[in-house]
């Protein structure tokens, strides 16, 4: 479990499905492919394919996870326009404020020594840690959810702590990952990690930065190398981001929040495919027809 870092590199090396490219399939299919490719390596900054992958049997579901304190902020107005849009196109969504999720309160961020010393011994009979009664409703959001969505505010160049309490708590082994050689799994000689939410095939992060645009580069945007490097290798392994940020966010004027909004609603309009009607077939990837 102290290898995190380097299985992650591996498992992003060794998961991905490999084309097998006939030559009567079309080319489009192939570009579309390698632009899903280019997108998972490159964290979103390379947009993800709009036509890449099919709808779910029964149609999608989006766990959308907010982390904002005030109700009336902007981050606020950009969740309720995500999920406004997703469910104006047919989607289902799971919308969690995370500042107001037990109850009215704040998701508890603190990874306890409880929960710490499960994370090693497991909870027997199983090797792997069970989650705690309060994170427990989370987890099984995740495990139902077909897409996953962040919306939160950028804050020191990384997620607010209640974000990164929520990866330190739900992400948990057996959940979010397996081990090789552990409970049935396959062994591997890379240590490589084995993904545990493959039904997730989508994720999309709505965020908003203080710092202009070239300062979050040199500065490093750690919410991005979270989310994109370390946290996106653990879903299906043809699993695509969208990445949208607005940038200096303390100089913009009504006029630039509002051209930002409608670029968001743009985007998640045609952010899952949609599924199939009466009678149509779902299409096929490159990678499924393989």
């Amino acid at each position: 479990l102290g290898r995190t870092n380097s299985s992650h590199e591996a498992l992003r090396s060794t998961a991905q499905a490999q084309p097998r490219v006939t030559p009567g399939e079309p080319r489009s299919m192939v570009f579309t492919f390698l632009q899903m490719h280019f997108n998972r390596l490159s964290g979103g900054l390379v947009s993800p394919p709009r036509s890449y992958g099919s709808a779910p049997q029964g149609g999608w579901n989006v766990l959308l996870i907010h982390a904002h304190p005030l109700k009336g902020s902007f981050s606020s107005y950009l969740a309720h326009a995500v999920c406004d849009t997703l469910r104006g196109a047919g989607h289902r969504v799971e919308m969690v404020n995370l500042y107001e999720f037990d109850g009215g309160k704040p998701l508890n961020p603190v990874l306890t020594i409880a929960e710490r010393e499960r994370y090693f011994l497991g909870t027997p009979p199983s090797p792997y840690p069970a989650p705690s009664s309060d994170i427990a409703p989370l987890v099984q959001s995740l495990r139902s959810a077909d897409a996953l969505v962040f919306v939160y505010p950028t804050w020191w160049m990384g997620v607010p702590a209640i974000l990164k309490g929520f990866f330190d708590r739900a992400f948990l082994p057996g959940i979010s990952f397996k081990l090789p050689g552990v409970q049935g799994e396959p062994a591997n000689l890379s240590g490589a990690l084995i993904p545990g939410l493959p039904n997730i095939k989508k994720v999309g992060v709505v965020t908003t930065y203080g710092a202009p645009r070239y300062l979050v580069a040199v500065a490093g945007d750690l919410g991005h190398g979270l989310i994109a490097r370390a946290i996106l290798p653990l879903f299906n392994p043809e699993c695509t981001i969208l990445w949208q940020g607005l940038y200096g966010m303390d100089n913009t004027t009504a006029k630039g929040r509002d051209a930002f909004v409608g670029e968001v609603r743009a985007a998640y309009r045609g952010f899952l495919p949609a599924p199939p009607g009466p009678g149509e077939t779902v299409p096929v990837t490159p990678a499924a027809a393989a």
